[in-house]
This record gives structure tokens, C-alpha cells and sequence, in this order.
């Protein structure tokens, strides 16, 4: 009788042991499923808009007040990849809704590419080519004052839209040819690091050279996904990420390191998704350093958005922590902590670009609500591994 009450209570334990996990992918794909659902509602599906397919974004002045809608390629290639980086580990309805993301995207994200080289992307629409879609009299310049293709864009919708290795490899060359050292030397940058070989972020021979620790992440990373080998200047960024983190300039000069993303927040994030998918020993090396400042800054965030960047950046580094209860879909659609920052400042050289980049005076700060759901799902689905 004794055995018999054994055997049972040990069938029970064995069958609780067994059950938690597939009770615990059940509630995260109730929750993820309604943050798909969400994101679904959000996206655009004005039929005659030029809109039409994206997730809206919006940028303010930073001495400014108003919100204006925008027209980048930016924030949408951004959710795309957010959901499926993890297409792998989906279940069929959360399939469904990446697949129609996509689908509806396809044509609006068209706009932004190069038709020329058919490879490269811009910020803003090229056909005819913008600068701050609802812009006013800044419209007036489009023509003359039209950015070039830049290497961030161009990474990030590959990895959108997918990242093959035939057309990361012919990308991967496109932006060498436009390195530090190639036609023009590096005057926007610290004097120790300027000669250094590493990605400069426009693709323009009228641009400056423009290094941003964030963007040359992002660019690494489309490599590594698509697993295509690294070439020299893979390495020499790479390198340059290293010595960056171990110089602390993301934590203590953010907004000139990386004049893109300006926070330390977002920057910690940038490297530890690109420390998630990279197996390059000096950057791996770093990743209790990492952890600790990651740690240490999610004790003193003050916004929900940079809250969850920290929170992600902690998960991808191997840290164990809890999703804070001030971070939900309601706090996430506040405009207090801009992801994306547009400086005009960063198309300038030195001394210039440094007195005008910390006066903010030509600062555009941008937001995008789907974009901040979109993290979220990817903190849930780093949970659910």
C-alpha cells in the first residue's frame, strides 16, 4: 500500500515537473499574441495613402512641443526584424501575423530603396527624395539637402525583410567602399579612433565620415545573421566596439558615440543584441562588464521605454531579472525617452559637429508606439527560450 501511495505521488510530481513549462509557453503565447494583435491594429491600412503598410512614427523638435507623423523606412523595417528575429521559435498564428506584417510592408518599404543599385535604402522616401516629411518650409529643400543611402537602414531592412547571404554579401561590399580611409579621412570622431577602417554611416561621396558605435552593430549584426564571412572592416568595427565599451564612451559620452541613439540605454542594447548573435572572442569578453552596467543603470531609469531596453539588454547578457510592472502596452505609449534621435549636427566635422551636437539646436527626437510593442515582444520571446 505504502509503495503503491509512492508511485503514485511520484507519477503526480513527475507530471507537475513536466507541465509548468508547457503552462508557462501557454501564458507567454497569450501574451505575445496580443501584442501581435496590437501591432496588427496599428498598422497602416489606408489603401490610397502613401502611408499605407507602415507603422507610424513621429518626431518632435527637441525645443519643440508638436508631434509630426512621419514617412521613414526606419521604424517599420525595425518592427519587422523585432518580430522575426524569432520566426524559428513561433507558433503558426504568431506566423500568420509576421507574414502579414511583411506582406503589407513590402510595397511602402519599396519607396526607400535604391533604384538605381537596387540594394541600398534611405531614411526618407527616394522617389522623389525628402527631408522631414511634413516638414513645412524645410520641404523646400528636398532636393538640395536629400540625405544619401546610409549603411543603418540598409541593415536593418535586410534583416527585415531577410537576410540571404548572396545580397548580404553584395551589401556587405557596397558599404566597404565607403569605409574611414576611403576617398576622405575621418574628422567627426574621437582623435584616438579616427583612422581607424570601420564603416562610416552614409553612403555618399558629398557626405562626411560619420562613425556611430550603434550603427556599426547593427551592421555586424545583418552579417552575422546572414552568415556570410567578416571582412576586414567587420573586424576593424568590431575591434572599434570593443575599445569603445572599454573607454566607457557609451556611458559617458553617448550622444557623440553614437549621435544616432544618444542614450546609454539604447546603446547597451545595440551590444548586447549584437553580443547575443556573435561568437568574436573581445567583444564576448566583455559581457559581465556589460551585465554589471546594464544592472546598474535599471536601478536609476527613469522612463518605461529605457526601462525595457535595459530590462532586454539584461536577458540577452544572461542576466536572470523580472520585467518590471511599470512596463506594459499602456506605459509604452508615452513620448518621454526617444529611441531614434536626428541631429543635423552629425553631418558635420570637428570642432563643429561637437559644440552643435551638445546645444541640441538642429535635434529631431522620434517615436513610434508599434516600435515600442514590438520590443516588448521581443523581451516576452527571449523569456519563453
Amino acid at each position: 500500500m505504502k509503495k503503491g501511495v509512492l508511485v503514485f505521488i511520484g507519477m503526480v510530481s513527475c507530471s507537475i515537473l513536466f507541465a509548468k513549462p508547457v503552462l508557462d509557453d501557454s501564458l507567454f503565447y497569450k501574451k505575445s499574441i496580443q501584442l501581435l494583435q496590437r501591432i496588427e491594429q496599428l498598422q497602416e491600412k489606408k489603401e490610397s495613402d502613401f502611408l499605407n503598410g507602415s507603422f507610424p512614427s513621429y518626431r518632435r523638435y527637441y525645443y519643440g512641443s508638436a508631434y509630426k507623423q512621419e514617412d521613414n523606412v526606419f521604424f517599420t523595417a525595425l518592427v519587422l526584424f523585432n518580430i522575426g528575429q524569432f520566426s524559428k521559435k513561433m507558433h503558426p498564428e504568431e506566423l500568420a501575423y509576421l507574414e502579414q506584417f511583411k506582406t503589407n510592408a513590402r510595397p511602402y518599404i519599396e519607396r526607400f530603396k535604391n533604384q538605381n543599385n537596387q540594394l541600398t535604402y534611405n531614411f526618407w522616401p527616394r522617389n522623389p527624395p525628402q527631408i522631414f516629411p511634413n516638414g513645412g518650409w524645410l520641404n523646400r529643400f528636398n532636393q538640395k539637402f536629400a540625405l544619401a543611402d546610409d549603411i543603418d537602414d540598409g541593415a536593418i531592412t535586410l534583416l527585415a525583410l531577410g537576410a540571404n547571404d548572396s545580397l548580404a554579401k553584395a551589401m556587405q561590399f557596397k558599404f566597404s567602399t565607403y569605409r574611414v580611409g576611403m576617398l576622405k579621412p575621418n574628422r567627426s570622431f574621437y582623435k584616438q579612433f579616427k583612422d581607424r577602417p570601420v564603416y562610416s554611416t552614409w553612403l555618399g561621396n558629398k557626405m562626411p565620415k560619420d562613425v556611430d558605435l550603434s550603427v556599426l552593430t547593427n551592421v555586424v549584426l545583418m552579417h552575422m545573421v546572414a552568415k556570410i564571412p567578416l571582412n576586414a572592416t567587420d573586424t576593424a568595427s568590431l575591434d572599434l566596439i570593443v575599445d569603445l565599451i572599454k573607454s566607457n564612451k557609451h556611458l559617458t559620452d553617448p550622444s557623440f558615440v553614437s549621435q544616432h541613439y544618444a542614450h546609454s540605454a539604447t546603446i547597451i542594447y545595440h551590444i548586447a543584441r549584437l553580443m547575443y548573435y556573435t561568437d568574436y572572442p573581445p567583444l564576448l569578453a566583455l559581457k559581465y562588464l556589460l551585465l554589471n552596467q546594464a544592472l546598474d543603470l535599471s536601478k536609476q531609469a527613469q522612463f518605461v521605454l529605457e526601462q525595457l531596453l535595459l530590462n532586454t539588454s539584461i536577458l540577452r547578457l544572461g542576466g536572470k531579472v523580472d520585467l518590471p510592472l511599470s512596463v506594459n502596452e499602456a506605459s509604452l505609449s508615452s513620448n518621454n525617452y526617444p529611441y531614434f534621435v536626428a541631429n543635423i549636427a552629425s553631418v558635420l566635422n570637428n570642432p563643429f559637429k561637437r559644440i552643435v551636437n551638445g546645444i541640441n539646436i538642429v535635434r529631431f527626437d522620434y517615436y513610434s508606439y508599434p516600435f515600442n510593442l514590438s520590443l516588448l515582444y521581443e523581451n516576452w520571446m527571449l523569456r519563453r527560450e
